[in-house]
């Protein structure tokens, strides 16, 4: 779901509006946050995978635990903790950081996305999504390409996985914005000691440009991000890769498109038999009248992998609606059908056809 909340995160980056405090205030925490609450139909054509196809109820959403305030001396103060509403790969904290920002820019402490994730743009699905989406909980993906590669997401992680980082953005500027990240080690999300095992001197870089001309929306922006290999790896490669992607809006309507090529290795440089050398894209239009939204999209992956000679292939072609039923409150659909061509020989086609209702608080 990251990719739906870009347009949120671009608003962040600019500025936080905030209420004089004195020096006796302390930061009031409040609670926020999304829910989104599935039904749909899938059928899976690799039936020798033992893949699912009939109806099925699936969740996504998250609460939010966060507040802000402002110092005497013009300093902004923040701090956000997200609680997955489900557990993931035995995760139940998806981020938590504090941040501060004034006039100088804005530093964010703790565990996040890069810069280069963050500031990036892609085209635009008002459904479930497209880019960085959850469209292999519905449509099985046989192969064995690492979900961090570009081959179902223009997102920069490789591998990253919200790690312990720094990251500073600047000041928006005629429209101009940067954002660098510096992670010390991909992956560690805790007050471990470095082991030296993961990819480590992480560097995440984001520059947007985001401005109204005349009756244009424009957002641009380019991404870089690269980690050196774990100590003493052998037959494993430095992990590196950039992105480019950007909006446009007009009368309405709203034209994406976005570009990754990731290189290294899968399971933070431990794992030679996993691959993030792959490129995606993707592109897309949406149109907004009054409560509704539609959208049309398609995404292209590849991504290449040690184990087996060949690359694992995917493509998704996405139509989705949206309708605001009252304030926080969507419901949403989409229709899709999806192709993996796994370098393993197994493949798998399929389609879903969903609908969700999500509540914001």
């Amino acid at each position: 779901m990251r990719s739906y909340r870009c347009a949120v995160i671009g608003a962040l980056l600019t500025g936080v509006a905030a209420v004089p405090a004195v020096a006796a205030d302390r930061l009031q925490v409040d609670v926020g946050g999304e829910f989104t609450q599935y039904f749909g139909f899938a059928d899976n054509d690799n039936v020798g995978g033992g893949d699912f196809t009939g109806l099925d109820v699936k969740s996504d959403g998250a609460v939010t635990f966060g507040g802000e305030f402002t110092l005497d001396i013009g300093l902004q103060v923040g701090v956000e903790v997200n609680l997955k509403s489900e557990t993931a790969q035995g995760e139940q904290i998806d981020g938590s950081y504090l941040w501060l920002e004034d006039r100088f820019g804005r530093l964010e402490i703790g565990s996040r996305d890069s810069a280069a994730a963050l500031m990036q743009y892609s085209a635009p699905d008002v459904g479930l999504g497209i880019n960085d989406s959850d469209i292999s909980d519905w449509i099985v993906n046989p192969s064995t390409a690492d979900g961090d590669s570009a081959f179902q997401s223009t997102y920069l992680y490789l591998g990253e996985d919200q790690a312990t980082k720094i990251t500073y953005f600047t000041p928006r500027f005629e429209g101009f914005q940067i954002g660098v990240s510096y992670i010390p080690e991909l992956e560690r999300d805790n007050n471990d000691q470095p082991a030296g095992d993961l990819y480590k001197n992480g560097i995440g870089f984001g520059a947007n440009y985001v401005q109204t001309l005349g009756e244009l929306d424009v957002a641009l922006a380019f991404g870089y991000m690269q980690a050196e290999k774990p100590d003493g790896a052998t037959g494993i490669d430095t992990a590196r890769g950039y992105s480019v992607g950007g909006n446009i809006g007009y009368a309405g309507f709203t034209f994406g498109a976005s570009y990754a090529d990731t290189q290294g290795n899968g399971e933070g440089g431990t794992d030679s038999a996993v691959s993030f050398d792959g490129r995606g894209y993707d592109v897309g239009v949406a149109y907004a009248f009054d409560a509704y939204q539609v959208s049309l999209s398609y995404y292209n992956g590849k991504a290449a992998d040690s184990a087996a000679a060949g690359d694992s292939k995917h493509e998704t072609v996405m139509l989705s609606g949206n309708y605001e039923v009252g304030p926080g409150v969507n419901v949403l659909a989409s229709i899709f059908r999806s192709k993996f061509e796994a370098d393993t020989g197994t493949d798998n086609t399929g389609w879903a056809a969903i609908t969700g209702l999500t509540i914001s608080f």
